[in-house]
């Protein structure tokens, strides 16, 4: 009986079915997954990649900083195109996998090396990571596949808060992220 009910719970979640929900975010109960802790841009990294894959846009949500900026331009062909992303769009974007019955897998490459630098042009205590990802695919009735040749790709992380459970007292958050196809 108690299987039974979790078993109703756990629908009931993932549908969005629920008293007071005033947001639908998909992805599993928390807990269900183990995501590395948000502890370092590289976790910040690995935990996106996760969520992007698992579509779990409850944990997307928390990776990225509330002012997140994200900018895509495609140089390869004119006009110039030029796309704006904030965190609701990304959010969104994962909810959206996630609802779409089409949609039959999701992978994301991530390189084993994480080179994380110091940009001067950033304000102090952000951190930057170039070019972490490499292939994306979206597998369904139409499939995306995203090459990283020609991609260029920097993630931007800012020190979100003092998180008395981390190891080194600061959780972080993707604040910018830029991609420019060349």
């Amino acid at each position: 009986m108690a299987l039974a009910v979790a078993g109703v719970l756990a629908v009931v979640w993932l549908t969005g079915e629920g008293c007071s929900r005033k947001e639908t975010l998909t992805g599993p109960p928390p807990g269900f997954y183990v995501y590395p802790p948000l502890t370092s841009p590289e976790n910040v990294i690995r935990a996106m990649v996760l969520a992007y894959v698992r579509r779990d846009s409850a944990e997307t949500r928390l990776v990225y900083d509330p002012a997140y900026q994200g900018i895509s331009i495609d140089r390869t062909a004119p006009p110039l195109d030029t796309l704006a992303f904030t965190r609701a769009d990304e959010v969104a974007h994962v909810a959206a996998l996630a609802r779409n019955a089409g949609v039959t897998g999701v992978s994301c490459e991530l390189y084993p090396t994480l080179v994380r630098y110091r940009d001067a042009t950033d304000p102090a205590g952000w951190a930057t990571i170039q070019n972490p990802l490499g292939r994306i695919l979206v597998e369904g009735a139409v499939t995306y596949d995203v090459d990283p040749s020609g991609l260029t790709m920097e993630f931007k992380f800012v020190p979100s808060a003092h998180d008395t459970t981390s190891p080194t007292d600061t959780t972080w958050k993707i604040a910018r992220w830029f991609e420019a196809r060349n």
